[in-house]
């Protein structure tokens, strides 16, 4: 089975612009999780190089996303088309727009040192946009589909653990109201990122089981 031909039953452009965005949005997470594991190492002339470079990522996205939702409106596609299509676009946006956010208060933040939290919840939300990109640039067949779509959840679930873990430390240590805040915050962040991921992969395989 073609999924594509699922997705994109009579507008191949949608297909285009939606493979657009995902490598866009893609390069950002992983130039992202590669920001964060160096995190320590990294000088303030390299953090702004990098706010810089997620800055462009996420305006690039910005005319994507704007393109799509253009030709959502003035292409006719059943209502339940349009609303996946529309649903996996702006999780897209939701995840470079959470990823600058995150870049502006680790600075704002004075985060010197990100914690082995935000380094593993960083790569789990890393591997859940890859397997993301694989399934929207190559994935024909409906068993792949569904192999990557369970890894995905199975990536959700394990940052759900790591999420708690950070939070039962965050909260038994002897840190400062502030840095509890900051810290949180920052979870909170990465987490929910993980979690709309995982969204994405479910509407995806629910076509697939609507129409297999």
């Amino acid at each position: 089975m073609d999924i594509f031909a699922l997705l994109f039953p009579r507008e191949k452009k949608f297909y285009k612009m939606i493979e657009e965005q995902v490598v866009v949005v893609c390069e950002a997470v992983g130039r992202f999780e590669n920001y964060i594991l160096n995190y320590h190492k990294l000088s303030d002339a390299q953090r702004n190089k990098f706010l810089l470079f997620i800055r462009k990522k996420e305006q690039e996205d910005d005319v994507l996303y704007t393109r799509m939702v253009g030709a959502l409106k003035s292409t006719f596609i059943t209502p339940m088309d349009r609303e996946d299509l529309h649903h996996i676009v702006a999780v897209f946006d939701n995840v470079i727009d959470t990823l600058e956010l995150i870049t502006l208060k680790l600075n704002a933040y004075n985060i010197k040192r990100v914690d082995k939290y935000i380094r593993e919840q960083t790569v789990i939300l890393a591997q859940s946009f890859s397997l993301i990109e694989k399934i929207i640039l190559s994935i024909r067949k409906e068993s792949v589909v569904e192999k990557y779509c369970l890894e995905i959840r199975s990536l959700e679930q394990k940052g759900d653990i790591v999420y708690v873990d950070a939070l039962k430390n965050l909260f038994s240590d002897s840190l400062k109201p502030t840095q509890i805040i900051k810290f949180q915050d920052i979870y909170n962040s990465i987490e929910e990122m993980t979690d709309r991921i995982n969204e994405v992969s479910v509407i995806i395989e629910n076509i697939v089981v609507k129409y297999s």
